[in-house]
């Protein structure tokens, strides 16, 4: 019986696989344009698996996380399940008519017997073209939420206050940083130590009597995006102008208080816009009080808001109570 032979060539050297990864990302935030911080963690990690030429990209799975819409829709319902009623419109003022506070509301009025304030406060911003358009992927008023996808990328830090310096620092633990300040510096005496610690070390270059006349932008496949700004700044030489090339901007250039209408009103507020009240959370029109970050001395923290909410509300529970 003759057998056939086969011939079994050697085998070649096995490619070694790819190794196969996905990316999932989220965002949950209470503004509806912090959302942008989905599509930059998305192109993060799309460039990073880019860089590893023995990976694949194979899919991207996200979800937007919860909006300040759907946050607050939620919240309504559950609000509503214990007797809470609702209603829309621009508080333009109040007064205070003995019983009750009289509200002007888009031009109609209401009366209350109470009223409680609690507007917040919003970012101040630099007021640049298409500011507004790139918050969130680019514009960045949060270093702790957004600085660490851009680590190991140059950045440029806004403002001179306590806020701004222990932003930079934060930033400059994974990145340079170069901070950028209207006049001269103006946060504590211990930040500044801290500051001129990191410049010393080349973590951050500091530029006083500066401002950004315009971001600058470049096209790329994911669209355009932020590669830095164009500075002015005043010297002993006279004002020259340059670009600092940057990943992302963060500006840290303080609150404004949502007060308009309440001193329009007559509320008092100090310097800085924010609410007077006392131990009560009674401002100094009656029946009308205050609380969260509207108010004078607050702690800028959404639990220390909330907490000041709720001590508001029982404080004017009482009040409704000894009334009757």
């Amino acid at each position: 019986m003759n057998k056939k032979i086969v011939r079994i060539p050697k085998k070649a050297a096995i490619e070694s696989k790819k190794l196969r990864v996905s990316i999932y990302a989220r965002v949950s935030t209470l503004k509806e344009n912090q959302a942008g911080s989905l599509k930059l963690q998305q192109e993060y990690f799309i460039q990073y698996i880019r860089s590893k030429k023995d990976w694949e990209l194979v899919d991207i799975y996200f979800d937007e996380g919860i909006s300040g819409l759907e946050l607050s829709k939620k919240m309504r319902v559950q609000a509503e399940k214990f007797g809470a009623k609702f209603d829309y419109g621009e508080v333009l003022g109040f007064e205070n008519i003995g019983n009750f506070v009289r509200l002007d509301i888009d031009g109609e009025k209401f009366d209350s017997k109470t009223v409680l304030i609690a507007t917040g406060n919003s970012y101040r911003m630099l007021g640049l073209p298409r500011e507004e358009e790139f918050f969130g992927r680019g514009v960045h008023t949060c270093a702790t939420c957004d600085g660490p996808f851009y680590a190991g990328k140059d950045l440029i830090a806004v403002g001179g206050g306590n806020s701004a310096v222990t932003e930079a620092l934060f930033l400059s633990r994974f990145s340079k940083v170069k901070l950028l300040v209207r006049g001269e510096i103006s946060a504590q005496a211990v930040l500044q130590e801290r500051l001129f610690e990191a410049v010393e070390s080349g973590k951050i270059e500091l530029f006083l009597k500066t401002e950004i006349e315009e971001f600058l932008f470049e096209k790329t496949d994911f669209g355009e995006k932020i590669i830095g700004a164009r500075i002015k700044q005043q010297t002993e030489e006279g004002e020259k102008t340059f670009e600092i090339k940057a990943a992302a901007i963060f500006e840290f250039i303080g609150l404004i208080p949502n007060s308009g209408f309440a001193k329009k009103s007559g509320v008092e507020v100090n310097n800085y816009g924010e609410i007077v009240v006392n131990s009560n959370f009674e401002t100094d029109i009656p029946r009308v009080y205050a609380s969260g970050d509207i108010i004078e001395n607050a702690q800028k923290q959404i639990v220390v808001a909330a907490a000041t909410g709720a001590q508001a509300a029982i404080k004017i529970s009482e009040f409704l109570h000894n009334e009757k």
